[in-house]
């Protein structure tokens, strides 16, 4: 007996769109999908103000933070110094004490010695150090002049006496110091005759 081969139906075909191609179908959809997601103006200038307002918000609280971080710090650093500075004024407390009940002068001086010295010493803690004035050229960058010295002991121009200390933080001038300068006797009595004359023109 011989077998009969069935014959398969044939595959349905897929509908097709009338008048479209199937290229052209594949190039329609993501054309679509980009126009979905493709945000208007509106939607890109709200997005961007939201990002604005964020970002001044997170400047705020930044700002914030530090602003309490330096008063911490500064209250630190104050309390720091006054620490330092209180051995000082006991110091001071016992020599005032110590020369009203000996009545002793020079126990005073020695007390106010070794408050300056404690004093000397909180600054150079500090990195705070005195310019050397007295015997040293003038120098206009960490000295001011208050008077001139008419002699001839020193060469011109030489710091011969000290009104007020100055001090330095490494090249930093904390203050200048206010110093008495050597002039020569002859410059000196020309300067003033010149200034006499001014004086005398000007009336």
């Amino acid at each position: 007996m011989s077998k009969r081969r069935h014959k398969h139906p044939p595959a349905p075909e897929t509908p097709q769109d009338e008048g479209t191609s199937p290229p052209e179908q594949a190039q329609q959809e993501p054309e679509a999908a980009q126009q979905v997601e493709e945000k208007t103006p509106e939607q890109k200038l709200g997005e961007l103000e939201d990002k604005y307002r964020r970002a001044v918000a997170d400047l705020a609280n930044a700002h914030k933070r530090f602003q309490k971080e330096r008063e911490r710090t500064g209250k630190f650093a104050v309390v720091a110094f006054v620490g330092k500075l209180l051995p000082m004024i006991d110091s001071l407390s016992h020599s005032l004490k110590s020369a009203q009940e000996s009545h002793d002068a020079a126990a005073l001086i020695e007390g106010f010695r070794l408050i300056e010295a404690q004093m000397l010493q909180i600054l150079s803690d500090s990195n705070i150090r005195p310019i050397q004035s007295v015997g040293k050229p003038f120098d206009p960058e960490v000295h001011h002049a208050v008077t001139t010295d008419i002699t001839d002991k020193v060469p011109p121009g030489t710091v011969t006496e000290e009104f007020g200390r100055g001090f330095m933080m490494g090249d930093f001038v904390v203050r200048p110091a206010q110093v008495k300068v050597a002039a020569a006797p002859q410059k000196a009595e020309a300067e003033d005759d010149a200034s006499k004359e001014e004086e005398q023109e000007e009336s």
